[in-house]
């Protein structure tokens, strides 16, 4: 157990009211990562009051979930611990304008698997392939004997790994990644064939969002960008969850598979304010480091999947921003 780890263990073992979060928008890592830590904590401690919230549900059925408080505003219910996982960064858990948490005194920890400027005690990561892979070590670490596995758990970690090591391809699996997964598939096996195809459905409405997005396609050399204005969003009456499925589809599907394409971003407004701008980045490996190209906009990510948020007030000056440092780290 390192250090970060025992911290956390003693906050969690003096703390009455837990609060668990996962980033905004989230995944199915960052859904089952969240899931994981609840699902570990109240077995262990089951007289602690321990919460977790979102603003939106999985699109696929996952154990626990029945358990989410959907919530439209994160404000605080004397919570005296607040656990976050896959980000490190508080501003993407909660909105300075809209959260009543955001500025709130109680100790917070991270746990987290992106790569992260320097260390910092109240964050663990291990870099490890998943956000769901270091909830389940550092729940085994703080709590040994006491974590005991089963079915819903097993299930969490099979399918936060997969999720987000795309079926083992990435480059964050590692040996222990495949350990892991063969110890709690040995204990509990789940379908992941019909999991996959549950989770990469998108909803109807988001037919309208792919279509307009795909007008806007411009491929420069080996990269590629689609974009959504708030104007055709309007114009067309589509809605958050719309566009935000048919961004990910494209994002996720589509865009890195035209020939001779091999890297590329999307840019959608983001609903909550009037000027600001979320980009997706994507890339194959052996190109392009989206991860620079997000760092430079103040983001983050990893090597082949990044993302930032842009301040701006119209598309066009979004675009032009990107392309300006894209320009800058494809040249130097």
């Amino acid at each position: 157990m390192n250090r970060q780890e025992k911290r956390l263990k003693k906050e969690i073992s003096k703390a009455k009211n837990i609060l668990i979060l996962t980033h905004r928008g989230p995944d199915i890592d960052a859904f089952c990562s969240m899931l994981l830590l609840y699902r570990g904590l109240i077995s262990i401690f089951p007289s602690k009051k321990i919460t977790m919230k979102t603003r939106q549900y999985p699109t696929v059925k996952l154990p626990q979930m029945e358990n989410i408080n959907l919530v439209e505003e994160i404000d605080s219910e004397d919570e005296d611990l607040i656990i976050c996982t896959d980000s490190s960064e508080w501003e993407l858990f909660v909105d300075e304008h809209k959260d009543g948490i955001f500025n709130s005194k109680v100790t917070r920890f991270f746990i987290d698997h992106h790569r992260m400027d320097g260390r910092r005690d109240e964050v663990i990561n291990e870099l490890r392939s998943s956000a769901t892979e270091q909830v389940y070590v550092t729940l085994k670490n703080m709590f040994q004997k006491k974590f005991r596995l089963d079915e819903e758990i097993a299930s969490l970690v099979q399918y936060g790994i997969v999720a987000d090591t795309g079926r083992f391809l990435y480059d964050l699996t590692t040996a222990d990644t495949f350990r892991i997964f063969a110890e709690v598939k040995d204990f509990y096996s789940v379908d992941l064939e019909d999991f996959t195809y549950k989770s990469e459905k998108f909803p109807q409405e988001s037919t309208e969002a792919i279509i307009e997005l795909l007008k806007t396609l411009t491929i420069q050399d080996d990269m590629a960008y689609m974009y959504i204005s708030r104007e055709t969003i309007e114009e067309k009456g589509l809605n958050k969850k719309s566009v935000n499925n048919g961004q990910a589809f494209l994002r996720d599907r589509y865009l890195r598979f035209i020939q001779e394409v091999h890297w590329g971003f999307i840019i959608k407004p983001m609903f909550e304010y009037t000027n600001k701008w979320y980009v997706s980045f994507r890339s194959t490996k052996g190109y392009q480091n989206v991860e620079v190209i997000a760092k430079k906009l103040n983001g983050g990510g990893h090597e082949y999947s990044s993302a930032t948020k842009i301040t701006a007030n119209t598309v066009e000056e979004v675009i032009q921003k990107v392309l300006d440092v894209v320009k800058e780290v494809t040249l130097s």
